[in-house]
């Protein structure tokens, strides 16, 4: 027999209602290892179908975790929704709503529609070629506005609500097919809610290959944490490459270089993980948070376009206060080096640039490339702007 909750159900089953709707399922998109299933459900009303959105479901009971780990996700599935309240903001995918039916929690958020930024890079890659200093400006723009709306969120008493997102990575912000720029899934969030309760270990949360080195050296995080995080994301769309990756150093090599404090905070973070039981590579990137310099910063960025490569040298500071202060201060950062571009880049570019590179890719290669669907030292003054827009993705 069909459950809501069993594999078995069936498509068109109608697994909970919320407002004047109900909601039918229609295919498992993730079970994800934070313990809830991400699903589509097509919304119906009186007149028949209307259209699709993204659920997450999660048992109430569950014989996969015991009791108060199980409380714990809900916990922070519950937190996601409660904060959806205060969000409001045409770059970040609205949450609609939660309902428990049939002993199961929903998360009712609407279902994001376009090309996920890592197919996007996936695609560059396949190509040879990186994305434009250009899109990598407006999507940082972008998606910096979304972050400063969230982190300055207050209660309805005027208090902070201390939004982090800690989450941001290329999975997490999509291309819309109007070219458009929106941040996904604050599933992840730390808020100071009230009445907010643990929701996770002390562990990294998120992709690990995108957090900043407080993230995983279980250091505090701020705001500013995330604004790192856009920096590594904005690094890999230009350079098609990460300030973690470290194929050419030997784990021996970074260890030797650990003063004893960071050695303690490594073999610390390194404990974390493994109960946690996160991947393996995990370990590489807490080693690499602990050890990189800024001169692998400055290696990294050396032949990006010359304003966005001093914004990444900003962001990509370990230490918080060496950052830009504000989501505010690093938008207006990114919006003056779109100035500097030289030629107007907006929404209209970012797709067109995409669709290019898309369509070269399927001629070389029919995997990987980005489809509209749901699911992503100062330069020398001889390099002019036209010379850098020349080198991005343009047939």
């Amino acid at each position: 027999m069909a459950t809501a909750t069993g594999p078995q159900r069936p498509e068109g089953l109608i697994l909970f209602s919320l407002g004047d709707f109900s909601y039918a399922f229609l295919r498992v998109l993730e079970t994800t290892h934070h313990g809830e299933t991400v699903l589509t459900v097509q919304q119906r009303s009186r007149l028949g179908p209307e259209g699709t959105y993204l659920a997450r479901s999660l048992p109430l009971v569950s014989p996969k975790y015991d009791a108060e780990t199980q409380a714990r996700i809900r916990a922070r599935l519950e937190e996601e929704a409660r904060l959806a309240a205060y969000l409001d903001h045409p770059n970040i995918a609205r949450v609609l709503g939660r309902t428990v039916s049939q002993g199961v929690l929903y998360i009712l958020s609407e279902r994001v529609t376009g090309a996920r930024l890592d197919t996007c890079v996936t695609a560059a890659v396949l190509r040879g070629v990186s994305l434009s200093a250009g899109f990598a400006l407006h999507v940082g723009a972008e998606v910096a506005s979304a972050l400063h709306h969230a982190h300055t969120r207050t209660d309805e008493q005027g208090r902070p609500l201390g939004i982090i997102h800690r989450d941001v990575n290329p999975a997490r912000i999509y291309l819309r097919p109007d070219g458009t720029i929106q941040l996904t899934d604050f599933a992840l969030a730390r808020s100071l809610l009230p009445g907010r309760v643990a929701t996770s270990l002390p562990r990294p949360q998120g992709d690990a290959y995108f957090g900043a080195p407080e993230a995983l050296l279980d250091e505090p995080m701020d705001a500013r944490s995330d604004l790192f995080a856009l920096g590594l994301v904005m690094l890999e769309l230009v350079t098609s490459k990460g300030l973690y990756s470290t194929p050419t150093l030997r784990a021996s090599d970074l260890e030797a270089a650990l003063t004893p404090e960071a050695r303690a905070k490594v073999v610390a973070a390194h404990h974390i993980a493994t109960v946690a039981d996160l991947p393996e590579q995990v370990d590489d990137f807490i080693l690499r948070a602990a050890t990189y310099s800024a001169q692998d910063v400055e290696e990294l960025t050396e032949e990006v376009f010359p304003p966005l490569r001093s914004i990444l040298r900003t962001l990509l500071q370990r230490r918080p206060e060496d950052r830009y202060p504000s989501a505010a201060a690093l938008e207006d950062a990114l919006r003056q080096g779109l100035a500097a571009w030289g030629a107007p880049y907006g929404a209209a570019e970012a797709l067109a640039e995409v669709r290019r590179m898309s369509s070269a890719s399927r001629v070389n290669q029919d995997v990987g490339v980005p489809t509209f669907q749901d699911s992503g030292a100062p330069a020398s003054d001889s390099s002019s702007s036209a010379q850098w827009r020349a080198e991005g993705c343009s047939e």
